[in-house]
């Protein structure tokens, strides 16, 4: 968690400069990139961390992303295009709609392969149970023969 959170406050220092020295937003696209994709990552470990938990250090963490992401959202309608936090929304938006898809897709890849999987084995445990009944029989049938 720290480590994201690191990276994020270096990425965003890296944008503070950017604008404030009077580029523009588009030429730190990589430092924005890297804010966003950290955030995500640091997010992602606060919801799914099972081990011992520090909530005041991760809502403290959160808190820091929000105030960082508001000033983020002041650049881009100060220092940004006309629309560009309108349509930076609608771009996590679908991005998130396209990752939940792609999650949905592999599971159900996943379960299309345990499926394939279990019709295999049923079928190798139907055909070894035919090839004892025809071993016993074919058994029976040599004692049956070998008597006579």
């Amino acid at each position: 968690m720290l480590a994201e959170l690191a990276a994020c406050n270096l990425a965003y220092k890296t944008i503070k400069q950017f604008v404030g020295s009077g580029r523009e937003l588009m030429d730190c696209s990589s430092a924005v990139i890297k804010y966003f994709d950290n955030k995500s990552e640091l997010a992602k470990r606060v919801e799914s961390s099972s081990g011992p938990k520090n909530e005041l250090e991760e809502f403290l963490a959160l808190e820091k992303i929000k105030s960082q992401e508001a000033e983020l959202k002041t650049f881009m309608i100060y220092c940004g295009r006309a629309g560009m936090w309108n349509d930076w929304q609608s771009f996590q938006a679908k991005a998130a709609r396209n990752r939940k898809d792609a999650i949905k897709n592999q599971a159900k890849e996943k379960y299309k392969r345990q499926q394939a999987a279990l019709e295999n084995l049923n079928l190798a445990i139907k055909v070894g149970g035919i090839l004892i009944v025809i071993m016993a029989s074919a058994f029976g049938v040599a004692i049956y023969l070998r008597t006579y």
